[in-house]
């Protein structure tokens, strides 16, 4: 990642596997958001700040590596 990628994250293993009686309360879930964001600096301890539609979260390079987030969208 890099600053100005888009990113966007994976579902829940409650949302992906169908499982519509647990409710999952994660930053993603919760604010029912799309997803899908734009990386806008560094952060701290190998994270990346990223703004979604729903407000700012931290990443970090290794939910990229596992494959929780994907960059969708290189910049520039």
């Amino acid at each position: 990642m890099k600053i100005g990628d888009l990113v966007k994250v994976k579902k829940c293993p409650t949302e992906a596997e169908g499982f519509g009686h647990l409710t999952c309360q994660c930053f993603f879930c919760a604010s029912q958001s799309n997803r899908i964001g734009v990386v806008t600096g560094p952060g701290p301890r190998n994270q990346w700040e990223v703004m979604f539609d729903t407000g700012m979260w931290r990443l970090d390079d290794f939910e990229e590596a596992r494959g929780e987030v994907q960059v969708i969208r290189e910049s520039r």
